[in-house]
C-alpha cells in the first residue's frame, strides 16, 4: 500500500512536459511573523503560483525550540499543496518537518469517494484510506499558518453571517472536524505605515478559537488566539522606492 501512494504522488508532483506546459505565473509571496506575547517566535514564508485550474501553494516555518534542558534546536516545517483556482478546494498536500535530526512528513492524497492519508517518521511510516468527507477540504497541519490564508482566500468573494467548513486536521492520524467562521463587522487594521479596511473572522472548531483579519484580496493580515497569547502577523510589502524625476532639456 505505502509503495502505491509514493508512486502516486510522484505522478501527482513530476514536472510536466515540454508538450503540455502549463502556465505558470507567481500570484503572490508574503511573509507571516509569529508571536508568542510581544516576542517573534518564529517566521513563515509562502508562495502562492498560478497554474492555470490550479494554485499551487509553498510555504517554509522556521523557529527554534527549546527542550526540558534548556537547549534550543532548529525546528523546520515546509507544506507543498495544490488548490483548485476557483474555490481552493483541496487537491493534495504534503508536508515535511525537521527536527531533532527526525524528519516526519505527512501528505493527503484525496479521490473520488475516498483519501488516503499517510505518515513516515525517516522514510518508515504507512497510509491509511478513508472515506472521503463530503465538499470543498481545507487542512489544518500544525506549526503552518499559511493554511489559514488560504482559508481566508476561499472566504474573500463571500457574503454570509456564518458558514461551516470541512477541514482534514493532521496528527499521528487524521480526523475530519466541522469548523463554523463567523463574519463580523468591517473593520480596518494598521498595516505599515497605513490603514487599510479588512474584513474580520471568528474561525472555531472543537478544540480551537481563532480571531482573522483579511483584506479584500482574502490576505490574511492577523490571526490571534487569545488564551494562550499567540498572534502572526503579516509582514508590510517593502514601499518602492521613490520615482527619480528626470530633468528635461532645455
Amino acid at each position: 500500500m505505502r509503495a502505491l501512494v509514493l508512486l502516486g504522488l510522484a505522478a501527482l508532483f513530476v514536472a510536466p512536459t515540454a508538450h503540455a506546459q502549463p502556465r505558470t505565473a507567481l500570484a503572490d509571496t508574503g511573509r507571516l511573523i509569529i508571536f508568542q506575547g510581544d516576542a517573534p517566535v518564529a517566521r513563515e514564508s509562502f508562495w502562492f503560483t498560478d497554474m492555470g485550474d490550479s494554485l499551487l501553494v509553498l510555504a517554509v516555518n522556521e523557529r527554534q525550540l527549546q527542550d526540558d534542558q534548556g537547549q534550543r534546536h532548529p525546528f523546520k516545517k515546509t507544506l507543498t499543496m495544490v488548490v483548485d483556482a476557483r474555490d481552493f478546494g483541496l487537491l493534495r498536500y504534503t508536508s515535511s518537518q525537521e527536527f531533532q535530526g527526525h524528519v516526519t512528513t505527512r501528505g493527503l492524497v484525496p479521490g473520488d469517494t475516498s483519501i488516503t492519508y499517510y505518515q513516515e517518521i525517516d522514510g518508515t511510516g504507512d497510509a491509511m484510506r478513508l472515506v472521503q468527507p463530503p465538499g470543498r477540504l481545507f487542512v489544518m497541519d500544525g506549526q503552518l499558518f499559511s493554511l489559514f490564508e488560504v482559508l481566508c482566500r476561499s472566504l474573500a468573494d463571500k457574503t454570509f453571517t456564518s458558514r461551516r467548513v470541512q477541514l482534514l486536521t493532521l496528527a499521528d492520524s487524521m480526523a475530519t472536524p466541522l469548523a463554523t467562521i463567523t463574519q463580523g463587522k468591517r473593520d480596518t487594521l494598521a498595516f505599515g505605515n497605513r490603514r487599510i479596511p479588512t474584513r474580520r473572522y471568528t474561525f472555531e472548531d472543537p478544540t480551537a478559537r481563532f480571531e482573522l483579519w483579511a483584506d479584500a484580496r482574502g490576505r490574511l493580515l492577523r490571526l490571534v488566539h487569545e488564551p494562550t497569547g499567540l498572534h502572526v502577523v503579516r509582514e508590510p510589502e517593502a514601499a518602492p522606492p521613490p520615482r527619480r524625476r528626470t530633468r528635461t532639456a532645455r
